[in-house]
């Protein structure tokens, strides 16, 4: 569905499992920060999610576990956090940690949902929640991510966490906890990888999109982050989303600039004929049975079994 009438781009986009997806974007050209969200239904249809009344909100995360989903983001001086139940068509607002500036990322899965914002000093933390989000685990700091950016962020347990960080001299790096966020190793990763983006992990199992000077390639993992299966892609990728580690559906571009949406099955791969598409796809999510994937003003459901 070409959204020619959106204000702001599309950035980001999450699925529950009953296949209920959200997109939002944000912008802080002109005025303020202005932001937008979408939900799609399971059958497919795109309709607007009314945002809060409130000024100056700048949204940047969002992710979803069995029927509902988590928005993050920042207002002046403060953490965003709201709930989206799949049941419904509206935003609740939600306590984030104390003394957040601004919700950079966030994860879901079966058992627990956990986010990175940053708190006092400039300094990044890591809180998890239980229960959906309505209670959050005092913020472990992340002193050794102060100043770089966060490519990529997923928790398979609640014990196991992994965080791809990028340097402002592009230097990327995987770090992986094993106690929930409170202590965090440097992961080794193959020398030709320039950063690790997508990353979703349940368990042990992880599946993300490695960039590399020249291509770009869909990797999947077994032990949490260690080691790693790689399948070089055909075309420049932005985004992946699995239904199980063996079926993946990837977006990005041609060489051309063209839009591209590719299913994997394995290890074969199969290109979806794209009708209307008028820029790059940006970000893919997947639920049980259905895709949705997101350009800066274009929105498309996908069934993973196309």
């Amino acid at each position: 569905m070409p959204a020619l009438s959106f204000d702001v781009p599309l950035t980001n986009v999450s699925c529950t499992l009953n296949d209920v997806c959200v997109a939002i974007g944000s912008s802080s050209i002109g005025t303020g920060p202005s932001s937008v969200a979408e939900f799609a239904t399971p059958h497919g249809h795109w309709l607007h999610l009314t945002l809060p009344a409130t000024s100056s909100i700048l949204l940047t995360t969002v992710a979803c576990s069995g029927s509902q989903c988590l928005i993050g983001g920042s207002s002046p001086g403060r953490d965003v956090l709201w709930l989206f139940n799949s049941h419904g068509s509206s935003l609740t607002s939600l306590t984030p940690p104390a003394e957040g500036i601004g919700v950079s990322s966030l994860t879901c899965n079966a058992s627990l949902c956990a986010l990175i914002d940053t708190g006092p000093g400039g300094v990044p933390r890591i809180s998890q929640s239980l229960d959906g989000g309505t209670t959050w685990s005092a913020s472990a700091p992340l002193h050794f991510a102060k100043s770089d950016a966060i490519t990529t962020f997923s928790c398979g347990s609640a014990s196991s966490c992994a965080l791809g960080l990028m340097t402002p001299t592009h230097v990327f790096s995987l770090y992986v906890s094993n106690n929930g966020g409170s202590t965090w190793n440097l992961e080794p990763t193959p020398s030709t990888w320039t950063t690790l983006t997508s990353l979703t992990c349940q368990l042990r199992r992880c599946v993300a999109l490695a960039t590399t000077a020249h291509t770009s390639q869909l990797v999947r993992s077994a032990t949490f982050a260690r080691t790693w299966k790689i399948a070089k892609l055909a075309h420049i990728a932005s985004s992946v989303a699995c239904t199980t580690s063996a079926r993946c559906v990837v977006v990005g571009q041609r060489a051309s600039g063209q839009a591209w949406l590719s299913l994997v099955h394995g290890k074969s791969t199969t290109d979806v004929t794209l009708r209307y598409v008028p820029s790059p796809l940006l970000g893919v999510a997947c639920g049980s049975k259905v895709c949705a994937a997101i350009g800066v003003t274009t929105l498309l459901s996908v069934p993973s079994n196309t």
